[in-house]
């Protein structure tokens, strides 16, 4: 057994289930498969828990244009609901910012398994509290946001672990495009979340159930990755993937055409026996190479994404398409093409990461178009229902790609780079680093976007916000072109090694 892969009894649901026998080549493929969709529908509902804050929002804040305050005190003020509501939103973040980093090291250190089922459980379990309020009649800020606060820490345990569990199940060479697939669960739950809250956002009687239906869906699949997810090969008895590409292989090979190389991806980079290398460290994962690149990225990169989670249906709630303004559900739903986007987008980037193997280029070549894409939807979105989805969709595509890429497939490569090679338990912790990284900067996004908003109102409401949303998307292309041209060094090398031979 590799050093590093904490040992998990095969769960209780498989044993009492053995929908496979035997050790032949299928068996591993049915375990991949069910591994692949069980965590794609784990994560996906811990996204649809996210989207119900953003879709109630208009709802919670009323109709405040004539001192008419029809929504859910305190959040139907004509001062500073916008403000409050924001509160909520930078709660949540910020818990989950500052919970993600620890989860990642307690990932790494317990069963994958029981740490899933008490994350899932419990934002269940705080998600129908937040909803209850409606039903308790309460209306304590203090409440709210210490709910939001709790929610956070759970919610910060569920990406460290998904994607370990993936690192674990699944090899090198084709994670782009299986983790460009398996990204979309962001998407798909935001879909699902903006649809099922959207259905029950619409009256101050029915916002509570905009948490209680998600919650249920997320306790339901805690009890299910309890029973039936087996978190790594050797659980079941399957020898572990491969973790290097063929590039990689090669790159060893053409090191001998490399005198004076000052590409320190393979300082120090050698092949150890995996049973003598213990768990890395919070900061040897760090100073992984690429690791603070594609942190500071995505620091921006979520930055964007994430004020469109939350902030996107109260934008297409602010302003008229062609002359017609649409209530919080008709916009909820109006706002799922951008997820939609979102999907073909991260999947299309895994694969051009897989081909091309610059994952770095691939990033900034996304981020780049992203930017006229943020001009051209606020400024020209509203001439028509076909302009402002088209261009959403497209806008879409290009912003969530990045992140999707970042976050999954970089994240999975860097735990399981050379450097660290053996060292199984590196995935939960530079996972958490990056996607925790980010998350600092999707708390400022909303926290920005309420500030910004607040006692705003008209077709203007927004338009700060999209300066910032741009900004951000090319400073952090930026980030990466360090990471670039060492790709493109790679790139020549291998070129030089193909003309040889």
């Amino acid at each position: 057994m590799v050093s590093g892969v904490r040992y998990d009894p095969l769960p209780l649901g498989i044993r009492c289930f053995k929908f496979t026998t035997g050790s032949s080549p299928p068996r591993n493929i049915v375990y991949k498969c069910w591994i692949l969709a069980l965590t794609f529908l784990v994560y996906m509902s811990y996204h649809m828990n996210r989207k119900s804050l953003g879709v109630v929002k208009s709802t919670l804040h009323g109709n405040t244009s004539n001192n008419n305050t029809d929504g859910w005190a305190p959040f139907n003020s004509t001062k500073d609901g916008t403000e409050l509501l924001g509160y909520l939103d930078t709660a949540f973040l910020l818990s989950y910012a500052v919970f993600i980093f620890a989860c990642g090291s307690i990932a790494d250190n317990v069963s994958l398994r029981y740490f899933l089922t008490v994350g899932m459980i419990g934002t269940s379990t705080f998600m129908i509290l937040m909803g209850m309020a409606k039903y308790f009649n309460i209306h304590s800020l203090a409440y709210f946001v210490i709910m939001q606060i709790i929610i956070g820490a759970f919610q910060a345990t569920g990406w460290p672990a998904v994607v370990a569990v993936i690192g674990n199940w699944v090899g090198k060479g084709s994670r782009g495009l299986i983790m460009g697939i398996w990204n979309s669960h962001t998407s798909v739950g935001n879909i699902l979340g903006g649809l099922v809250a959207g259905a029950e956002s619409n009256s101050l009687d029915t916002w509570g159930l905009s948490f209680i239906y998600p919650a249920i869906v997320i306790g339901g699949l805690g009890i299910v990755v309890f029973l039936f997810l087996p978190t790594n090969p050797q659980a079941v008895g399957l020898p572990p993937p491969s973790q290097s590409t063929a590039e990689e292989d090669e790159e060893r090979l053409i090191k001998s055409l490399q005198h004076h190389s000052d590409d320190s991806d393979d300082e120090g980079a050698i092949i150890r026996d995996p049973n003598s290398i213990p768990a890395i460290s919070f900061w040897k994962a760090f100073k992984i190479p690429g690791v603070v690149e594609f942190s500071i990225a995505l620091f921006f990169a979520k930055l964007v994404c994430y004020t469109f989670l939350f902030c996107l249906p109260d934008y297409v709630h602010s302003i008229k398409i062609n002359g017609t303004q649409y209530d919080s559900e008709k916009s909820a739903d109006i706002a799922t093409f951008y997820d939609i986007g979102g999907i073909i987008g991260s999947i299309i980037c895994g694969l051009l990461a897989d081909k091309t193997g610059c994952n770095a280029i691939v990033c900034i070549v996304f981020q780049i178009i992203s930017v006229p894409l943020l001009y051209i939807y606020y400024h020209y979105g509203t001439i028509s229902m076909a302009a402002q989805l088209g261009i959403m969709f497209v806008l879409g595509f290009f912003s969530n790609g990045p992140y999707a890429l970042i976050t999954t497939a970089v994240s999975a490569d860097l735990g399981t780079s050379e450097a660290i090679r053996g060292s199984a338990q590196a995935l939960a912790t530079v996972s958490a680093i990056i996607d925790g990284s980010g998350s600092i900067g999707a708390t400022l996004g909303p926290y920005i976007t309420s500030v910004l908003t607040n006692n705003q109102d008209g077709p203007n409401k927004y338009e700060k916000v999209f300066y910032v949303l741009e900004t951000s998307a090319f400073i952090a292309a930026l980030c990466l072109l360090r990471v670039m041209i060492k790709e493109i060094s790679k790139f020549r090398l291998r070129r030089t090694y193909a003309e040889i031979n």
